[in-house]
């Protein structure tokens, strides 16, 4: 496949997803937006080895409750999404919230040069990647590094089984070229049906 066609089919997946989520938000089905930040997250930003705050760009960020949580944890934070429902949902919790934090409309897979600023020092993905084609998480992982500062974490929460997921065997192929996995561990939380899922940290690789 040529590179326009993959451009246009990207496009035209992104316009899709949009329409989806959007939707989604709009009639208040968001299961996948709920609940506090899960465990391993408030280990890594308020445990004994918590990271330095810096910079942050949420991925994904939906309504924004988990930008919101780093924002109140001494983060200066940016959400990012493709949904403008979700979006304008942030900006009235951050609001409620008292939280200074910026939200951006953006497609992720092909973030416009500038769009999202930089560079971020920690980069949370909370089931972003795993919702994309298999053939749009290595333009992700590039897209996402081109952002961080050399040395960032990015902390990614996926599914490995099943049609949303981020395999292992694509942290080695997709984001290998970008990321230093430093760990994948199990998530704590476990429903039913067990979608496995996991941890995986990363770290920017020096250019």
């Amino acid at each position: 496949m040529s590179e326009t066609a993959k451009t246009s089919r990207t496009a035209r997946s992104s316009k899709l997803v949009s329409k989806v989520y959007n939707a989604a938000y709009k009639v208040g089905f968001s299961p996948w937006d709920l609940g506090p930040p899960m465990p391993e997250l408030v280990a890594l930003i308020e445990g004994p080895d918590r990271l330095a705050p810096g910079r942050a760009l949420d991925l994904g960020c939906g309504t924004g409750g988990k930008s919101i949580y780093l924002a109140e944890h001494g983060w200066s934070v940016t959400g990012a999404d493709i949904a403008p429902e979700a979006l304008r949902r942030a900006r009235k919790r951050a609001g409620d919230a008292g939280v200074d934090v910026e939200f951006v409309e953006c497609d992720l897979v092909d973030i416009p040069a500038g769009a999202l600023g930089g560079p971020y020092d920690f980069l949370l993905d909370f089931g972003c990647s795993h919702s994309l084609r298999d053939e749009a998480k290595a333009r992700y992982a590039e897209g996402v590094a081109g952002v961080a500062a050399p040395g960032a974490t990015l902390y990614l929460y996926a599914f490995t089984k099943g049609p949303l997921s981020v395999r292992p065997e694509e942290i080695d192929t997709a984001f290998a070229p970008h990321w230093d996995l430093v760990s994948a561990v199990p998530g704590s939380v476990r429903r039913t049906p067990d979608a496995g899922p996991m941890w995986y940290r990363m770290t920017r690789r020096a250019a």
